[in-house]
C-alpha cells in the first residue's frame, strides 16, 4: 500500500454532483474539503485479496458471535432494555435479511489486517465509496493519468442491486413494484438538512429502484404509530410496510415509538434488521476476542483494562460513533490522544492498540464493506493523529496494472 500526490480533476466538484455526491466539501483537518484527490492509495491485487480474505472471515465469525450472544441470552452486556430480548432473538431465529455493513480495518502495510469495529447497523460513506471513487478512477484513466488497466476493489453497486434484489424476490416474496420506504434523520434540532444521510439514502434508493422495488423517501420525523391500524404510517398516511433506515437501532429502542417495534414485528419489515443491535456495539469486540482468542484479524479486547496492563491499548465506548470519546493509551498507561463527545454513558471496552502502516504524519483506516455475504470493495479514511474522527478525509484507491 502507497499513498501516491494525485493531481485533481479541473472540475471535480461537478462530477462529484453528477452521481449524488454533494457534501464533498464538509470541513476536515485544516478546514480542507472531506473529499481529497490530491492523493490516492495504490494496493497490489495481492494485499486486495488479502482485505478481502480477512474482511469474509470476519463477517463469518461476527455471525458466530451473533449465535452464540443469541443463545446464551447475552443481552444485557450489550445494554439492550429487556423488553426488547425477545425482538432480537426472534430476528436472528428468523434470518431477517441484512443489506449492508462496513468493518473498519487496521492494515500494517505487511500481512497484518485487524478488525477495529464493525458499522453494521447505519454505515456511512456509502455513495462515496461507490460511486464517486469509482467515477474518480474513470476519469483519471481517460485522462491518461492512471494506466487504462488500472482497477480498483468496488463492486458494491453491482452488489447493492443483487443483494436487494434477492431481498424483495427470495427473502420477502414481493413482486416488482413494491413499495420500500427509505428514511434518515432530517436535522439535528437546528432544521437544516442533514446532507450527509440524505445524499446516502438517496444514492440507496437508485439501487433498490434498479432491483425492482419503488422507492420512498421519508424522513424519521415523519413516521408515526396508527393506533386504530397498529401499524406505523408515514407523512402520506401510507402503510410502512418495509423500510431501509440510516437510522441506529440503539436510538430507536429508547424513543417515543420503540414499545411500538415489538407489536408491528409481523406488519414492518427493517433493514438493517433487529439482530444487528448485537453487532455495531463494540461489546461485540469482547466477545469475539473470548470466543476466537488469538485470531490473526482481531485485536485483544475486554470490558476493563486490567488484562492489557504493560500494552498500549485504546477506550472506546460501547456506542460511541466517528471516534467520538475514544482515548489511546502508551504502555505506560499515560494518555497519548483523546477526542471529545456525547458518548460513554453505555460504557467502554478496551482494545489492543493496532499497528498501522508507515505512512508519515498519517494515519489510514481502510472501510471494508460486505453487502450480504459477499465483500464488496473498500474506502479509505485519513487522518494526521492517531483517532479516526468526523474530520477524517476521503481518500480514492485503485489497485496497480501488473504487468
Amino acid at each position: 500500500m502507497r499513498r501516491i500526490p494525485q493531481t485533481p480533476r479541473p472540475a471535480w466538484r461537478v462530477r462529484c454532483d453528477e452521481v449524488g455526491f454533494s457534501f464533498y466539501d464538509l470541513e476536515s483537518e485544516g478546514g480542507r474539503p472531506y473529499w481529497n484527490e490530491t492523493a490516492a492509495y495504490a494496493f497490489t491485487l495481492p494485499e486486495i485479496e488479502l482485505l478481502e480474505s480477512a474482511t469474509k472471515e470476519l463477517f463469518d465469525r461476527c455471525m458466530d458471535a451473533v449465535e452464540h450472544i443469541v443463545r446464551q441470552g447475552r443481552f444485557d452486556e450489550f445494554g439492550i432494555p429487556g423488553r426488547y430480548h425477545e425482538l432480537v432473538r426472534a430476528s436472528w431465529n428468523d434470518d431477517d435479511p441484512t443489506v449492508y455493513g462496513r468493518f473498519d480495518l487496521a492494515y500494517d502495510g505487511g500481512s497484518g489486517v485487524k478488525l477495529l469495529e464493525f458499522n453494521a447497523d447505519t454505515p456511512t460513506s456509502l455513495v462515496e465509496s461507490a460511486a464517486a471513487q469509482w467515477q474518480w478512477l474513470d476519469d483519471l484513466k481517460a485522462a491518461g493519468q492512471l494506466p487504462a488497466g488500472t482497477d480498483q476493489f468496488n463492486g458494491l453497486h453491482e452488489l447493492l442491486i443483487e443483494q436487494w434484489e434477492h431481498v424483495r424476490q427470495a427473502r420477502w416474496g414481493l413482486a416488482p413494484g413494491a413499495l420500500l420506504h427509505l428514511a434518515s434523520l432530517h436535522d439535528s434540532g437546528d432544521g437544516a438538512l442533514i446532507v450527509e444521510d440524505f445524499d446516502t439514502v438517496a444514492y440507496m434508493a437508485e439501487t433498490v429502484k434498479a432491483a425492482g422495488f419503488e422507492p420512498k423517501l421519508v424522513f424519521m420525523e415523519d413516521l408515526r404509530w396508527d393506533v386504530d391500524s397498529q401499524r406505523f404510517l408515514d407523512g402520506d398516511d401510507v402503510p410502512v410496510k418495509q423500510i431501509f433506515k440510516l437510522y441506529p437501532w440503539e436510538w430507536m429502542i429508547t424513543e417515543q415509538f420503540g414499545g411500538f417495534l415489538t407489536v408491528s414485528r409481523g406488519t414492518t419489515q427493517w433493514v438493517e434488521p433487529a439482530w444487528k443491535l448485537l453487532l455495531s456495539n463494540k461489546q461485540l469486540l469482547v466477545v469475539l476476542w473470548e470466543l476466537f482468542p488469538d485470531h490473526p484479524n482481531l485485536l485483544p479486547a475486554f470490558t476493563t483494562p486490567d488484562a492489557l496492563a504493560g500494552r498500549s491499548y485504546v477506550s472506546k465506548p460501547r456506542l460511541g460513533r466517528e471516534g467520538a470519546n475514544v482515548t489511546v493509551f502508551g504502555a505506560d498507561g499515560a494518555v497519548e490522544a483523546s477526542a471529545t463527545g456525547a458518548y460513554g454513558d453505555e460504557g467502554f471496552v478496551y482494545q489492543e492498540r493496532a499497528a498501522f502502516a508507515d505512512l508519515p504524519g498519517k494515519t489510514a483506516v481502510i472501510g471494508s464493506w460486505i453487502v450480504g455475504e459477499t465483500p464488496a470493495g473498500i474506502d479509505m479514511r485519513e487522518t494526521s493523529g492517531p483517532i479516526t474522527g468526523d474530520l477524517a478525509e476521503f481518500v480514492p484507491h485503485y489497485i496497480e496494472e501488473t504487468s
